[in-house]
Formats: structure tokens, sequence, C-alpha cells
């Protein structure tokens, strides 16, 4: 494990681990030492006295200068590398002093790894901010201690890096040492797959047992373990007794309830007292010291038994190798002739970095180079390390097999890469919008345009944005068309007012949402045919591929005369863009619309490809006014929140934000003393799943005292999906005892049928184990293929929930037959030991018998999650962020958090301000491959809060402050418009009755010869 913690005072540190209990000749198993390749240069080598340490500490280097001497220096970093207790054991209890050495290694090889990897000064020749360049050298002291806190054997190093390095030009600076705390993960992967080759070479096995590559030895009972790990069931019961469970909380039980460190007068009677322990637990280790010796083939009377062993290697070498044969093909790794060169941890290694790419590349367009060698050393295969990940990640960039981005650095060091893959597809999207263009029907004549929108709308005034958006829907000669709109700018009405005349022209209109539930909602506001994009994309992409055929010719006549809305299409990965666009040019659709707000949560899978349409030049319309919010507050917020200016919107919020170290309590007790009437029309928002559940446990636990909610309610097993990704279920370890794995459709690889298993667990040949009713099957997870993205299969876990007569509950998957869709809300009728009955949101009655496959897929819905807010509008709104959630803590989730509501947003954090630090760093941005290699700019950084994104040729996205923030807003009077969306009427120029509008004068950014285009095709307005 590894830990990182700053050094506060040099004096300090220095008379610390200058005790003669930690390092003194009669304590030889206490070594210190001088390491890196600065302190090398400074001639720093051998045993650390304490007064070079403490000068080094200081800034000072041996020859008297001295660095970095301002107000409030830092002295260093402490990295503490500690070994798994079952290693302590092995060497402190059981003797084997080559545990020690090996630890040693590993330490010395990962801080070679680092400084080569992280080590940065910063220059000021072209900032004044100072530009982070690599140099590749540190100066750190090691110093091996052998106990806990507790007294228990706890090997372990503390690597003191100090606040130093030299420059390209020889001089030496302060450290930049932000890369050591960032990639603190990262450092610790490295590190325990170091450790896990080293100790193999030793001969001793191990076995994953944690995050980052945390792992024991195969071999030391588990009671053992735990007899000396009283140090970590002290913070356990601490943490227990205090109700906590999120690890960072615990993090600060540990250090709070730390004791300064005790010092062991006679060790050799503390060791003792370790063998003693052990001996009562009846073990002493000899016997796995000598298996080890054995597999090591040392100090062996037997040289025939070493000489069969050594055979057993190479035969278990060629199967490994031959093995490789029967897994499906992966284009990530050798094959054939080329294969035959390599060893057996070269051909690891290239599996661990191809599934480290597939897991970045299903979620992120492009990723870091450290992101890929931690998941890569994560997923624990045998002697791969650190510098057999960098030497692989070399050479898939040499065979372009990964595409470096362009560096933005001084010193050209490429940190993120992307695939041919993902540019392949970026590429493809902004080529069918291209070929599209002059490709459309013009639906409606561009001379009584005005008229028919206004016919359209009724009683319901359109306002310029909602006006140019409509209109480019219907007059442009382009297929692929978009509307850029801001959180409650009226889209429902603008979108039925589209419909109408299109089917006025004996056209259809089909709407596609990412989820079930939001495509219906799509289709009640607006009144149009509406279906998910999956199933949409299942219906047509296999004929718009074939291009030719009777599947082909039904699917055009299918899609003839037809027009696609997409509605939250900044939701829309960029594989299933590509699909939707090519579908629509080769199927022939009069057009396809995507509309959304870009500054909104993206795709949960990679690519931002609405983005990234708006950036390489979609004709696109803009509909800027908010429309829903209703109060000068809430405007001047949603208005602020569309800049990334978070610290203003903060500031306008006011009172609105709650800081309160327990504010999941606080908020679920606001909630709690809302009126029945206030509680119907005041929504709760969370931005984790964790904080969810606790809300929904609190207010159902208010409301059943309060007597709301009715009966003592009946248990059911619910099932919580784990977040996953295709890759990582190649792969026995991601499967756990009690967990679920669910198929929809068979899975011929792994000769499963549809249905939920239990997972059992992993034999030792690899094989996950699951049970299904009385049967039991085993399956290799190697065995499904690299390339599959039907995603298959899906990991969940058992949870037990509680339903009484009156909960609010949602679905949590798709029951098309009976209308039960993904999110959708609904509440509980009665509840007892036969089953439940519901009332679903459309207010159909369903009876769900115990044992029906839905009473597995329900989750209480007092709050959601963030994820789910978008297109989701009430009246006011409870919300709950962290900063600790440093993810979820973004500037897109606070957009849509503090966008959904009309009146009122009360806001519960754990502190404010790091709250709002916490947002300002993390834009939340996705990735893009077009912008990483410097192709596209898509999403300019916005440097300084607030400040406008960089204008650019290709970025028609340009968001700016409605004029009036600078007087008083005028009233909106939240008037609804079809289907409950928000239309004002007031302050909107008049359409219907302002003679001066004519066709001529209509200025709409389209390729129609007719009419004058003024200004780019690619940011449409109205010209007024």
């Amino acid at each position: 494990m590894l830990s990182v913690a700053s050094v506060k005072s040099a004096s300090g540190a220095a008379n610390y681990f200058a005790k003669d209990d930690y390092y003194t000749a009669e304590h030889a198993s206490e070594a210190t030492a001088w390491g890196g390749e600065g302190a090398a240069a400074l001639g720093l080598s051998g045993e650390v006295t304490k007064e070079d340490f403490e000068k080094i500490l200081n800034g000072e280097m041996p020859d008297g200068e001295k660095v970095g001497q301002v107000q409030n220096r830092q002295s260093g970093v402490d990295l503490t590398f500690s070994m798994p207790k079952s290693a302590s054991v092995m060497a402190y209890v059981a003797g084997d002093a080559r545990v020690l050495a090996a630890h040693m290694n590993a330490v010395r090889a990962t801080m070679g790894w680092v400084e080569k990897t992280f080590a940065e000064g910063r220059t000021y020749e072209h900032s004044r901010h100072g530009d982070a360049v690599r140099t590749g050298n540190l100066v750190y002291a090691m110093f091996q201690h052998d106990t806990s806190r507790a007294l228990d054997p706890q090997g372990h190093i503390h690597v003191l890096v100090a606040n130093m390095t030299k420059m390209a030009n020889g001089a030496w600076q302060a450290l930049h040492n932000g890369q050591l705390w960032k990639n603190n993960t990262t450092i610790g992967a490295a590190y325990h797959a170091q450790f896990r080759a080293e100790l193999a070479k030793i001969g001793y096995e191990t076995s994953i047992t944690g995050k980052h590559g945390q792992f024991e030895i195969n071999g030391v009972p588990k009671a053992v373990i735990e007899a000396f790990s009283q140090r970590r069931t002290e913070i356990a019961a601490k943490a227990a007794e205090l109700g906590i469970t999120n690890p960072k909380a615990i993090d600060r039980i540990t250090t709070n309830t730390r004791d300064a460190k005790l010092n062991v007068e006679d060790r050799d009677a503390l060791r003792a007292e370790w063998r003693d322990r052990a001996t009562a637990l009846g073990f002493d280790g000899k016997a796995l010291v000598d298996a080890a010796r054995d597999r090591a083939g040392l100090d062996r009377p037997d040289t025939r038994l070493g000489t069969m062993e050594r055979v057993g290697a190479v035969i278990e070498t060629i199967r490994e190798t031959l093995g490789e044969m029967f897994r499906p093909g992966d284009p990530l790794v050798s094959r054939g002739i080329e294969r035959l060169r390599l060893s057996p941890v070269e051909i690891r290694a290239q599996h661990a970095v191809a599934s480290a790419i597939r897991i970045h590349a299903q979620r992120e367009a492009a990723f870091e180079v450290s992101a890929v060698a931690r998941t890569a050393l994560d997923l624990g295969l045998k002697g791969v390390t650190a510098s057999h990940i960098d030497a692989r990640v070399s050479e898939l960039i040499r065979n372009e097999q990964l595409i470096p981005g362009k560096s933005d650095r001084i010193d050209d060091f490429v940190t993120h890469v992307t695939t041919p893959e993902a540019l392949a597809t970026e590429r493809g999207i902004l080529a069918e919008i291209e070929r599209g263009k002059g490709d459309g029907r013009v639906i409606v004549p561009a001379d009584v345009v005005i008229d028919r929108i206004n016919a359209a709308s009724g009683d319901k005034q359109l306002n310029e944005g909602q006006m140019a958006a409509a209109t480019m829907a219907l007059i442009s000669r382009d297929r692929i068309v978009a509307v850029q709109g801001v959180s409650g700018a009226g889209k429902s009405t603008m979108l039925a007012s589209v419909a109408r005349n299109v089917e006025q022209e004996g056209g259809k209109v089909v709407g596609l949402a990412l989820m079930k539930a939001t495509a219906d909602r799509l289709g009640a506001e607006t009144g149009i045919e509406s279906r998910t994009v999956s199933s949409f994309v299942h219906s047509y992409a296999r004929h718009a591929l074939a291009g030719k055929g009777a599947g082909y010719d039904g699917a055009r006549d299918a899609l003839a005369g037809t027009t696609i809305i997409l509605d939250e299409a900044s939701m829309v990965g960029s594989d299933q863009m590509k699909h939707l666009v090519g579908i629509a040019n080769a199927l022939g659709v009069d057009r396809f619309l995507m509309i959304g707000d870009r500054q909104q949560i993206t795709a949960v899978d990679a690519g931002k490809a609405f983005a990234i349409a708006q950036a390489g030049g979609i004709t696109l319309a803009r509909m800027d006014e908010n429309l829903r919010q209703r109060t000068d507050q809430l405007r001047t917020v949603a208005a602020l929140t569309n800049l990334g200016q978070v610290r203003e919107a903060m500031a306008v919020l006011g009172d609105k934000v709650t800081a309160n170290p327990e504010h999941v309590k606080a908020a679920a007790e606001h909630w709690l003393g809302l009126t029945p009437e206030q509680r119907e029309t005041t929504a709760m928002f969370s931005s984790g799943r964790v904080a969810r559940a606790e809300l929904n446990v609190r207010i159902q636990d208010g409301l059943a005292a309060e007597g709301a909610i009715k009966g003592e309610g009946v248990a059911v097993g619910v099932l919580d999906k784990i977040n996953i990704t295709r890759e990582e279920l190649r792969y026995a370890h991601s499967y756990k005892p009690g967990q679920v794995l669910d198929i929809p459709k068979a899975v011929r690889d792994l000769g499963l049928g549809p249905g939920t298993y239990d997972v059992i667990g992993v034999d030792d040949k690899g094989r996950v184990q699951v049970r299904i009713g009385s049967r039991v099957r085993s399956f290799d997870p190697q065995r499904i293929s690299p390339l599959d993205k039907s995603d298959a299969m899906q990991l969940a876990q058992r949870e037990q929930i509680r339903l009484h007569e009156g909960d609010k509950i949602r679905w949590t998957k798709n029951d098309r037959d009976r209308g039960l869709n993904n999110n959708d809300i609904a509440r509980v009728i009665s509840a007892d030991k036969a089953g439940i009955r519901v009332e679903a949101s459309d207010g159909t009655i369903h009876d769900l018998k115990a044992g029906d496959p839905m009473m597995e897929r329900i989750s209480l819905a007092y709050a959601l999650n963030m994820h789910a807010a978008q297109g989701i509008t009430t009246d006011t709104a409870i919300a709950v962020m962290s900063h600790k959630e440093s993810n979820l803590s973004n500037q897109r989730l606070f957009n849509v958090t503090v966008t959904r509501v009309r009146d009122d947003i009360q806001l519960f954090t754990d502190d404010r301000e790091k709250l709002t630090q916490a947002i300002e760093r993390n834009e939340g941005n996705k990735t893009s491959a077009l912008e990483t290699v410097g192709e596209l700019s898509v999403d300019p950084a916005r440097g300084v809060a607030g400040a406008q994104p960089a204008a650019t040729s290709n970025e028609p996205f340009n968001p700016s402050l409605p004029p009036d923030l600078d007087r008083a807003p005028e009233k909106l009077d939240g008037e609804k418009g079809p289907g409950g969306s928000e239309q004002s009427e007031t302050g909107k120029r008049d359409f219907k009755n302002d003679p001066s509008l004519s066709a001529a004068s209509l200025r709409v950014g389209v390729e129609a010869p007719a009419i004058e285009l003024p200004f780019p095709e690619k940011d449409i307005g109205l010209e007024l």
C-alpha cells in the first residue's frame, strides 16, 4: 500500500527519521539510503545522516547553495510504501530476510520509474505562471521501518522526496510535485506490481486482494494476518462505532486516532513475542519459506527435483503460449511468428495494455498515458511491471495502434493518446454531416414558413431562438442539422410546431432519446412517435450498412418522408451518433435534427459527438433564452453556470447554499420539514450514489415515523448495477461471491443462456462459477471476445430495501411488455409477502407477485441521481453535493442541477468553499480524438473562472449572458406550452403580427439559393 503526505517541518522530519531506534547499526533491518538521479548529481549516496538530511529538506545542497528559499516553503513529500501484512509476517515472524531485500528492490525500481515519469520543475521563460517540464531527477532518502504504531510487524519504507530538482540548464530549483499527488494510485499500482514480481523471483505466490494490485502471499492464514493487524482492527472498530463507511472518512479516523510512534527498547524481545503469538495460532512460516526456496531453486539439497521443477516451468510457459491460440483474436496483441519471440511476461504485458486501452476507450475517446499504465497494472497479471507497460505502450505508438495527442506542454511531453478507431468514428460523423449538406428536403417553402410556424404554435408565441430553430428545421436543404439550446429554452413548444408542419406536408416525425422514459416524455410533450436510440439503431443500422437488397429497400420505404428528432443529443456517444447520421444519409430521411445543450451532461460512453458536430460546422440554430426560471435569482444563476462562472453563481445563490458536515442528513430533514403539498413539487437530487441511497433511507424512515407511508413494510431483494466495462468482464477477479450476473440474451461463447446467475466464486483455473436455480455452471471469461460491444452481460450486487404502502419507487430496467421503463417513477399502493401493487407514471396499475423479475428492478425514488435529472423540470429542488466526490463535482453536473428548477433550490454541501473550488477545477468535459490530435477545437479551456471560451473559426458555440442581466429582467409568467413545457408570453417578438417580417427579410443560414445568406450557415439566427 502507498500513502502520500507532505513533510511540514525539515527539523521535525530529520529528528523523527534519525532516531536510533530506526536505523542504528544494531538494527540492520532499519536501513537508510539516498536515492535518485538528483541525489547522485549532488554526490549523496549510502547512509543518510541527520545533518545532511535536514539540510536537504531545508533546500540546502552539499556545496551550500540554497534552493527555493521562499516563505511557507514546502520541505518535501513522504511516500510510504507498506508491505502487505503477509509479507511482514514472512519477513519478521518467519524470518525470511529475502522478503526485505525484495521489498527494497521493489521500492527502488518503483522510484526509478516515478523519477523518470513524474519528476517535474517549472520554467518561467514563456509564462509568469510557469510551465511544467519533465526533469527526470529526484533527490530522496529512504528509511526502512519494521513496526506499525500498534507494534505489530509492519515492514514499510518511507521515501522522503526533497523539494528540489535539476533543470535541463543545470540550475537547481523547487520540485513541482503535483504529478506525485495526482498519480499516487498509479504509483501504488506500480509498487504492488513490482513487489509481486520480486516476491515471485524468490519463490512466493501471491493473490490480488484489493484495489490497485494490493495482494497477500498465498499460504499465510487469514487468522494470522488478522492477529497481526491490531491497528487495522482498531480503525475498523472506531469507524463502526461512528457509523462511518466512506473510505476517505476512514482515512481521517486513521489520522485522528494515530498515537505518536512508540520507541522499541528491545527489538529482539518484540520479535520473539511476535513468534510466540504466531506459534499460538499454529503458524511458524518455516514450511512456507522452504516451499518458496524450492520454487526459486535456491539452497536445494535435491538438485534433481530442482531440474524437474525447471522443466515444469518450461512446460507451463509452453502451455500458456499455446493457450493463446484458443482465445478470441485481439488486434492489440501479437500473434503468429511474432509471438514466438516474446517471453510469457511480455505476452501478458501486451494483454494488460490491450485491456487497459479498451477499458478507457469505452468511456473516453482519449485518455492519459499514466491512466493506461495504472489500469494495466491493476489487472495484476503475473510478472507485469510498469517498465513492461511503458515498453508496450511505446511500441503501440510506433506501430500507430495508439495515436499520440498534440502536446500543449513546453517540453512537448505527450500526456494523452487516442485510438485509430476513435479518430475514424469522429471523422466519420463529420463526413456524414458534410455528405448530408444540400441533400435534404425543404419541408415548408420559405415564403410561407413564418405563417405556418405561427399557425402551428397556436396561442404560444415563439421567441427569436425558437423561431430560428423551427425555421431551420423546416426550410434547410441540409439533411443533418442541430439546435443548441440552453436548459429551459422551450424546445418542446418549438418541436411541437415543427412536428405539426411536417405532418401537414404528409411526412412523419420520429423522436429519439437515450432512455425510454426520456423518449416517452418527448412524445408526450410534442405529440410525436418516440423510441430509444438503441432500438432505432437496432432496427435500421444493418440495412443502412448493406446499401442494397430487400431489407435496404424496405428500410428506405419505412423512413421515406421522415423527420428524426434526437433529444438530449449531448448524452449520445460517438458510436451511436455515427450510426444515427449514417442511417439518416443511407436511408434518405428528410431531416435529422439533433437538439440539446452541449454545456450539460455528456454521454456515459466515449465521445462528445454533439459538441464535435457543432465545432465541425453543422448547420446550427441557437436557443439561448431560458424560459424555465421564474425568479431573477435563478435566471441569473442559470446564465452564470452556462458560462462556467461557478463562484459567481454560488454567490448569487447566497443562503440557498447550506454547509453542514452532515449535509446528507440535513438535506433529508429539510425535505421532511416540508408540507405534503410542498413535497409533491420538490425534487431531491444527489450527485453521488452513496448519498442518494442515504437520502432515500433517511426520508423513508422519516415518512414511516410520521405515518405518511403505512404498514410494517416488506423486505424486497433488489439488484444494483455495478459500474464495470465490457473488458473488465473478461477478467475473473471482477467476479465476487454474492454478485449476480445478468444475461438478457444467450451468450453462446460461454454456453450461458438468458437469466440471472448468482456468482459463487472463481476456481483455481480462473473459471467463474455461477448458479442458476439448482444448476452450477462455470466459464472462462477470457473466451469473451475483446471486440464484442453487444453488452450481453452485466454484473450487479444484491441489496435489500423495504417497501411500504405509499413509497415512491423507480424502475431500474425496462419491461416493454408492461410499459415499465427504466428510471420511470411509480408509487406503491400495497405491499406484503405475496408481492406489491404499484401505480405507474402513466396511471396504470400493476401487480407484481413475489418472484416477478421486475421485483428485483426497483429502487427507492425520493432522491434521484443528478445524471437522471437532465430533461426533468420541477418547481423547487433540494440538491446534495460533496467536494469529496471529485469526479462528480463538476460544472456540467452543477449546471444541470441549478437549471432544473423554476422557483427555488436549496443546495446542501459539506464545505461551501471546497465544493466551489472542486467545481471550478473540473469542467466535466469528455475527450475528443480530433481535439486530442489537434484537428479540431471543441471545448477550449476557460482558464480563469468565468472566462469566455476562445473564439475559433470552427467554434460556433460562444455563450454570453442574456442582455437583460444588465437590467432588471422582465417577469416571466411561466405559462406552460404543449405537454407542460414552459413558454412565456412577455418580452417576445410578435412573429404573428409584425408586418416587417417576410420571406425576404427572414435571414436564415441554410443553403437555399432563393434566400439571401448574410451570415455563416453554421451559426443560424434571425436578423430582426
